[in-house]
């Protein structure tokens, strides 16, 4: 199986072609098969296959496209017989054809019409080639004008505008031959409303000529009582030409900005653009999340890294600082620090949501001056692939005094006394849990510098009540997001506003996930 291509239009139409070969390129260099002369041609345009599925065509990446029957193809489209084959301003008719064998050919490249030397070949010779040939070449090119038509840059071939249509609000005469010196006879009882009668007798549109058909003072009393949208009507009815286009614009704008607002409020969260992944740890709480998981913000299969640097002259220790949910067992993700594992995220309980974790980080594994990693490692994926989720992660650093042992129990002391008095008055002050909190955590801290033979009772006292006030201070912030909710949901929506603003002032940092909390519950109200 064959087949044939012939020019259908053009300065050669009725040009023929036929091949025998399973592929044929047709393009503007010597190494095609047909090689075509014009500029809106590509150097390698398009390449017609033949297997047992049939014939059919392939795009090569042509600036002007490969159309069939009109239409352009997207990669690959099969043939049949009569397809019209476009490629710039060549047309090809397509026949599948049986062919006979003919004589032996040259071996010689130079025998073929398609060779890159220089020929000047008659009509009548190149009438009709057999698997090569060559079309549109200029008439006594020359070896160098060849060469540069298949080096020169592929022309562009504008759309071209079909015939404007003739205006349908002219009619013809009755009478076809009412002729006069090359013009048209009209009779102004013929002519469509809009259409008047310029001098010498030709019809004139009011609109082509620029101007526009006023309106009676009926049809701009209808507009006006219709109200704004009538308004809009008249004004876009009179308005000139320009003040249309900038109106149109301006309209397109804000129907293009509300649409893709309207987009981004229904696409979903995991859809959207997102920063990059956060991969250092600060004293300021990280509240994206990390894992696998479908509410997961960063997708980490078997482990997370996160980098910190402490930059300071004297010795300190650190507090990792995070939250974790969808942990089974206590024993499925571990915590690195610089190499050394600290420990295993816990599993999970009821207040999973709501609780904070931390990692102790000893001083002899913080490197001063120098970048520290911590890793977050699933050790059951792979092979598995359990969901698991961190976030809300902060680190805290605590500077160890440079005192003896005496001073530094004395210092725990001080500390410990004065979350006491913040912690009798809690129900005071706003802020007084936190405060209480925060001096036996110090406290606590304080007595870590300490060998732990050496450690007063002092250091487990000041632990246990750092514990005990973090538990009241959970269950505060329970008890005010419960208010806004209660609030917003009997409509009192200032009411609601209020209880979660009031959340700052009993907890005055993010350290505590509860500041948090509120601003998320306050979106949800918000949508």
């Amino acid at each position: 199986m064959g087949f044939q291509l012939v020019i259908s239009e053009g300065k050669e139409a009725g040009r023929e072609f036929e091949f025998d070969q399973d592929s044929v390129v047709i393009g503007r260099t010597a190494e095609c098969d047909v090689i075509l002369y014009e500029a809106g041609v590509s150097r390698k345009h398009a390449r017609i296959n033949v297997d047992d599925s049939g014939i059919w065509i392939e795009d090569l990446g042509s600036s002007n496209g490969t159309k069939v029957n009109g239409s352009a193809i997207a990669k690959k489209q099969v043939l049949k017989d009569g397809d019209s084959i476009s490629m710039g301003p060549v047309v090809f008719a397509f026949k599948p054809v049986e062919l006979e064998p003919e004589g032996p050919t040259s071996d010689n490249p130079a025998d073929h019409e398609g060779g890159a030397h220089t020929r000047v070949v008659s009509m009548s010779e190149l009438k009709k080639s057999r698997n090569k040939g060559v079309a549109m070449m200029p008439k006594d090119a020359s070896r160098d004008q060849v060469a540069e038509m298949g080096r020169r840059s592929t022309q562009m071939i504008p759309a071209l505008r079909g015939p404007r249509p003739s205006n349908p609000g002219v009619r013809k005469p009755s009478n076809p031959g009412a002729r006069s010196s090359g013009k048209l006879a009209v009779r102004e009882a013929d002519l469509p409303e809009g259409v008047e009668v310029a001098g010498g007798g030709r019809p004139r549109l009011a609109r082509m000529s620029g101007e526009r058909p006023a309106l009676s003072a009926a049809d701009r009393a209808r507009f006006k009582r219709s109200g704004v949208l009538g308004q809009a009507q008249l004004w876009w009815v009179e308005a000139p030409k320009p003040q249309k286009i900038l109106a149109s614009i301006a309209g397109s704008v804000v129907v293009l900005g509300l649409l893709g607002a309207l987009i981004a409020a229904v696409m979903p969260e995991k859809a959207r653009a997102k920063a990059a992944e956060p991969e250092a740890l600060t004293q300021d709480p990280i509240e994206v999340s990390f894992g696998v998981g479908d509410d997961v913000m960063y997708e980490r299969e078997d482990s997370k890294t996160f980098d910190f640097e402490v930059k300071s002259p004297v010795q300190v220790m650190a507090v990792l600082h995070y939250q974790a949910k969808d942990i089974n067992s206590k024993d499925e993700v571990s915590i690195t620090v610089n190499g050394v594992e600290l420990g295993w995220l816990p599993a999970d309980t009821l207040d999973t949501n709501e609780r904070t974790l931390e990692v102790l980080v000893p001083a002899n594994l913080v490197k001063r001056g120098e970048i520290n990693t911590v890793t977050f490692d699933n050790v059951r994926n792979p092979p598995e692939s359990d969901p698991w989720k961190i976030w809300n992660l902060w680190i805290e650093v605590a500077v160890l005094p440079e005192k003896d042992e005496v001073g530094l129990i004395a210092d725990a002391e001080e500390k410990f006394k004065r979350g006491a008095l913040k912690w009798e008055q809690r129900d005071i002050g706003a802020s007084n849990r936190w405060d209480a909190y925060k001096n036996f955590r110090e406290a606590w801290l304080t007595l870590e510098a300490i060998p732990a033979s050496s450690r007063p009772y002092t250091y487990q006292l000041s632990r246990d009540k750092m514990h005990e006030a973090r538990r009241a201070l959970d269950e505060k912030c329970n008890e005010l997001l419960l208010k806004g909710r209660s609030a917003f949901q009997f409509g009192k929506y200032d009411q609601a506003r209020y209880e979660l603003g009031h959340i700052k002032d009993f907890f005055p940092t993010r350290a505590h996930p509860c500041q948090g909390r509120a601003d998320y519950e306050w979106q949800q109200m918000e949508l």
